[in-house]
């Protein structure tokens, strides 16, 4: 899709140079130097057509623009929404990963704490099994037999085994303390790993994002520049083809003016219903949908959807166009004389041809839906004096 929008926008730059050849035909004088024939309202409409052609591409191409440019935008919100998500999760978990260390500093410093009195423990029963040994006469043994009943042996035997008892279990409870609090630490250590490697993940997530919120940022604002550049265009295309407009009402004035005094002979000034169908799908002025009133007439089929219905010529006069247009696809123009004309736009095939002479009620095209149309119908029009007027008062 993109290649297709910058396809159709290079095509619009370059027939912006056709634009300069509107102020030279304007100012060419031609009317105060010759008369104007049918070659120079010829000429003057199918520049207006060109220029309906490019605006048309134009506009479809800004509609394009537009579109993307709010696509991004919806984007650059999903990624702000996800960023802002993303810098929550790294707040909570820099708060968890500061109270994490806290725990293994205050761990650390329990465990050499807990490893100093289990030292101080050993290094007492080592003192006093040297004690025992180097004091053999005095040992607990001789301490035992010294006694001067059986009571007091006993008491002095319990007493030792006191001592050894306790010296046994105070050791066992200071490695216990030892290896829950080195295992704790090693448990605190494993979680303070874990937690830095999320930390650094949701960190390259989100350097990710910034850099893609950065691209958008500079897609955002590429499409922010071709829509002022397209507008511009359109702009100028809007104000050449207004231009046309009134070079091609003065152009007819002028045909109007050298021919006034010869109107087609057959030319009643009242207009005959042009087909056979009288259902009315769309009336003149109808803004329901459009960017501007209707300027005809839309009337469907008989059968609708089912093209071929006759059309009828509205009075007699001068076939003066008969070709294809983007818009109105096969259209037809009737020159009533006086500056009145008469057109038949969406027709599927012509029965006339440029320059032929109609009666009021020849078959002069076929109903279609050629062009821009949604559907077989007629769409007519009653232009005079340059500008397109209501139909209505001109219909029998």
């Amino acid at each position: 899709m993109r290649k297709s929008v910058f396809k159709k926008f290079t095509a619009a730059v370059l027939c912006l140079a056709m634009l300069a050849s509107l102020g030279v035909f304007m100012s060419s004088g031609m009317f105060g130097a010759r008369r104007v024939t049918a070659s120079d309202l010829e000429d003057a409409r199918q520049e207006r057509e060109e220029k309906l052609e490019e605006q048309k591409n134009v506009r479809e191409l800004l509609d394009e623009y537009r579109q993307s440019a709010s696509d991004t935008k919806e984007y650059m919100q999903l990624l702000d929404e996800q960023m802002a998500e993303l810098d929550g999760n790294l707040y909570e978990l820099g708060l968890q990963i500061e109270d994490l260390s806290a725990q293994i500093a205050e761990t650390e410093e329990n465990l050499e704490a807990a490893q100093q009195d289990a030292a101080n423990q050993y290094e007492m029963m080592k003192l006093r099994i040297k004690f025992m040994y180097e004091h053999n006469d005095e040992s607990y043994l001789a301490l035992i037999l010294a006694s001067d009943s059986m009571g007091e042996m006993l008491n002095r035997a319990e007493y030792v085994s006191k001592i050894s008892s306790y010296d046994r279990d105070m050791l066992t409870k200071y490695e216990e303390t030892v290896e829950y609090i080195a295992s704790t630490k090693q448990q605190l250590d494993n979680d303070y790993a874990s937690m830095t490697q999320m930390q650094a993940s949701l960190e390259s997530q989100r350097n990710d994002l910034a850099a893609i919120q950065q691209e958008k940022e500079a897609e955002l604002a590429k499409y922010n520049q071709l829509i002022a550049e397209t507008e511009q265009m359109d702009t100028e295309l809007s104000s050449d083809i207004s231009g046309l407009d009134d070079l091609i009402a003065q152009i007819e004035a002028e045909n109007n003016k050298n021919s006034s005094n010869n109107p087609p002979p057959n030319s009643t000034g009242v207009f005959l219903w042009p087909t056979i169908s009288r259902r009315i799908t769309s009336d003149y002025g109808d803004m329901d949908g459009r960017t501007s009133p209707h300027t005809g007439i839309d009337i469907g089929a008989t059968t609708p959807g089912v093209w071929g219905d006759p059309i009828y010529a509205a009075d007699g006069g001068r076939v003066i166009r008969a070709e294809y247009n983007w818009s109105a696809g096969n259209w037809l123009w009737i020159d009533h004389g006086n500056g009145l004309y008469s057109i038949y736009m969406h027709c599927s095939k012509f029965l006339v041809s440029v320059g032929d002479t109609v009666n009021r009620g020849d078959t002069i095209a076929l109903m279609g839906s050629t062009g821009e149309s949604t559907g077989a119908h007629l769409h007519f029009s009653v232009r005079y004096g340059g500008v397109y007027v209501n139909p209505w008062g001109y219909l029998q």
